[in-house]
Parts: C-alpha cells; sequence; structure tokens
C-alpha cells in the first residue's frame, strides 16, 4: 500500500474542487517544497480533533490533491493553491521525524461520470447561489459537467457536519451523495 504524506485541516475538500492554503510550519514548508521537486501530491484529511496547528487525530477518509499554483505572501507565509484528485482510505499512520503525519492508504475507486438528471435542476440553482458567495472565499470551482461534480462543490459549500462531510467522501455513487445532500437541505427547509 503506497504511503503520502497527509496535511490535516479543519476544512473538508473533495475531488475537482481547489482550496487555498496558507503554509507557515516548517514541517509543512519541507512537504510543499518536496511535493513540488517531485512533481507528486499529498492528502487532506479532515481533522476529528485537535487542530491544525500541533499534533491532530484525523478521520480515516481523505482526498490526494496536487499544487496547482503557490507564491510567497508579504507576511511570509506560503500561499498554495490545491486541486483535489482522487480519494483515499487511511489504514494506517506514523509521523515522520519532523512531526509530519504520514498515511499507508487504499485509493477508492473512481466511477465513470455521470449525467445531471433533470430532477437535480434545483440543486444546480443552490449550488450557483452558493457560488457567488463562495468567490469571497477563494474558492474556484471547474463547470459542473457531471452529477460528481455538482456533489462535491455541493459539499465543499454547505454547512454540512464533518460526519456527513465524510460520509459522503465515502459513498461512491454520485447520485446518492445528491440524494444525501437534497435530503439535508430539505431538512434545513423545515427547521
Amino acid at each position: 500500500m503506497p504511503q503520502i504524506p497527509l496535511f490535516p485541516l479543519s476544512v473538508a475538500l473533495y475531488p475537482g474542487v481547489t482550496l487555498p492554503l496558507r503554509i507557515f510550519e516548517q514541517r509543512y514548508l519541507h512537504l510543499v517544497s518536496e511535493t513540488l521537486k517531485a512533481d507528486s501530491g499529498f492528502g487532506v484529511v479532515l481533522i476529528r480533533s485537535g487542530g491544525e496547528v500541533g499534533r491532530a487525530s484525523v478521520w480515516p477518509l481523505g482526498v490526494y490533491v496536487k499544487i496547482v499554483d503557490w507564491s510567497q505572501g508579504e507576511e511570509g507565509l506560503l500561499h498554495v493553491l490545491v486541486s483535489g484528485q482522487r480519494r483515499f482510505r487511511v489504514v494506517g499512520t506514523s509521523r515522520a521525524e519532523d512531526g509530519l503525519l504520514l498515511g499507508e492508504v487504499e485509493w477508492l475507486p473512481e466511477a465513470e461520470p455521470q449525467p445531471i438528471p433533470s430532477e437535480c435542476d434545483g440543486l444546480l440553482a443552490v449550488l450557483e447561489e452558493l457560488k457567488q458567495h463562495a468567490s469571497m472565499l477563494s474558492l474556484k470551482f471547474a463547470p459542473v459537467d457531471s452529477a460528481d461534480a455538482l456533489s462535491w462543490q455541493l459539499a465543499q459549500l454547505l454547512p454540512l457536519d464533518d460526519k456527513v462531510r465524510v460520509e459522503l467522501l465515502a459513498t461512491e455513487d454520485p447520485l446518492v451523495r445528491l440524494a444525501d445532500i437534497a435530503a439535508s437541505l430539505d431538512r434545513w427547509a423545515r427547521e
């Protein structure tokens, strides 16, 4: 099984979605440097307990990311833009000498793209409204061309509980993900 460096975050990330990161801890500066040199990636995992600084325990699912852009900020921070590529399950972890979390992972299957069903027009409208607000968060989204893209982008933008975020990440069928998201929206509308 492959071993990849893990980057714990308090924000979930999904395939096909980009996310800006501000890097300042030495272990992550080294990770970014090595990743850029090797033209490889690393795993982003959602924090279960703890914080982004120091040690954290993480949920056992994540997304492999590639760095698509980077710059040095005036404040001395490294600004990195990562793009979610593919899902994985963490089957074991260890720590490098510098405290970097390493994960032994198994890749989750990638489904064939499915068209967006017509009954999801309401979800498309919700996504378009959310994207107007997302631009303020420096999030960038590709055009929605499949049920997968629609489900991942909605999951990224909606205020879901962490447990639900991880469950969506584990769900292989995008139509099931969309049904779960629609059920959450219906529940919120009734509250």
